[in-house]
C-alpha cells in the first residue's frame, strides 16, 4: 500500500490534481472525508500505509482526479465518499450499504466503522451545538464584569495576538524554567525601556502566569510579542483547561481557587496587566496577557527633541 501512495502521487505529484475548496462547507466535507478514509484504513490494519500521509493525500488531492493503483484503495475512497453523504444526511449506514458491491473490502467491518464513525460525528456536534451559546453567553458576561479587562477567546482567533515582532521565546517544562522565563523577560523589558514603576509588576505577573503552567499543566512555552506600542505575553500549556462553569468566579472572585484555577492569579493580573485573552479546550490553555509597551518618558521626551531639530 505504501508503494501505491508513492508511485501514484509522490512520483507525479507535480501533475495531481489538487482538490478545489470553494467554500467553508468544502473545507469540512473534505476534512470529513480524510478522517473517514483513515478510520477505515486503521480498521482494515494497513500498517504499511503511513496515517499522516494518508490524511494528507486524501484532504489535499483529488483522489477521483488522479491515476490511482490499487483497486482495494480505489475501492475504498468511493465507499468513504459515499459515507460522508450518509453521514451529513443521516441516514442509516448499515441500509445504505446494502446497495454497495464490494470486490476487495469487507462489507460488515465496513459497516462497522463508519456507523462508529457517523455516531462520533452526532456526538461531536451535538456538543458543538450546545457549547456554542453557552459559551457565547459566559465570554459577554466575563467581558461586561469586568469592563473589558478579561476576554475569551477561540482557538481561530489567536493567531491575530501573535502579530509583531516576536522578542523573546522559551519553554517551560520545569520548575528551573520559571526563573529563566522571568528573568528573560525582564532583559527585554529593561532593553525596551519599559518605565521603572512597571517592571516589578510586569516581571510579578509574568512569574505569576509561567508559575501556574508547572502547576496545573506540567508544560508550556512563553513567547513576548511587540506590536508598536503593546506588548503581547502569550502562554501557552498543554494541561486539561479551565472548565467554563469557573471561569467567572476564577475571574472575578479575589482568592477563589479549585485544583484547575490560578487562586489569585487572574485578579493579580487583571491589576497589572491592560487586557487578559484566554483561550482554554481540554487539550490546554492559552494566556494572553497586553501591556503597556511604551518607553520611558525621559526617552521619549528625547526622542521628541530630536524630531524637531
Amino acid at each position: 500500500m505504501k508503494s501505491l501512495f508513492k508511485k501514484g502521487w509522490k512520483k507525479n505529484r507535480a501533475k495531481a490534481e489538487f482538490t478545489l475548496i470553494r467554500s467553508y462547507e468544502d473545507l469540512k466535507k473534505k476534512a470529513l472525508f480524510s478522517w473517514v478514509v483513515s478510520r477505515c484504513v486503521e480498521a482494515l490494519d494497513w500498517k504499511e500505509f503511513k496515517q499522516d500521509e494518508l490524511i494528507l493525500m486524501s484532504f489535499v488531492i483529488d483522489p477521483f482526479a488522479n491515476p490511482i493503483k490499487g483497486e482495494k484503495f480505489k475501492e475504498l475512497l468511493d465507499v468513504a465518499q459515499k459515507a460522508v453523504t450518509w453521514i451529513d444526511s443521516n441516514s442509516i449506514i448499515e441500509d445504505e450499504m446494502k446497495f454497495i458491491q464490494l470486490s476487495y473490502l469487507p462489507k460488515r467491518l465496513l459497516i462497522k466503522v463508519l456507523t462508529q464513525a457517523q455516531l462520533d460525528v452526532k456526538r461531536q456536534r451535538k456538543k458543538e451545538s450546545e457549547t456554542e451559546p453557552v459559551w457565547e453567553v459566559y465570554r459577554d458576561v466575563i467581558y461586561a464584569s469586568t469592563n473589558g479587562h478579561f476576554l475569551l477567546i477561540k482557538n481561530d482567533e489567536l493567531t491575530r495576538y501573535k502579530q509583531g515582532d516576536l522578542l523573546c521565546e522559551v519553554k517551560i517544562e520545569k520548575r528551573e524554567d520559571v526563573p529563566k522565563a522571568r528573568q528573560l523577560a525582564k532583559g527585554v523589558f529593561t532593553d525596551l525601556e519599559i518605565l521603572s514603576s512597571r517592571l516589578a509588576s510586569y516581571n510579578l505577573v509574568i512569574s505569576e502566569a509561567v508559575t501556574n503552567v508547572i502547576k496545573h499543566a506540567k508544560s508550556g512555552k512563553m513567547e513576548i510579542y511587540k506590536d508598536q506600542d503593546v506588548l503581547r505575553v502569550v502562554i501557552e500549556d498543554s494541561g486539561p483547561g479551565f472548565p467554563l462553569k469557573s471561569l467567572p468566579k476564577m475571574t472575578l472572585m479575589a482568592g477563589f481557587s479549585t485544583k484547575e484555577s490560578l487562586g489569585q492569579g487572574f485578579t493579580l493580573m487583571m491589576k497589572i496587566t491592560d487586557q487578559i485573552m484566554l483561550e482554554t479546550s481540554a487539550s490546554g490553555s492559552t494566556l494572553i496577557l497586553l501591556l503597556d509597551g511604551k518607553k520611558n518618558k525621559m526617552e521619549q521626551h528625547s526622542l521628541l527633541v530630536e524630531s524637531k531639530k
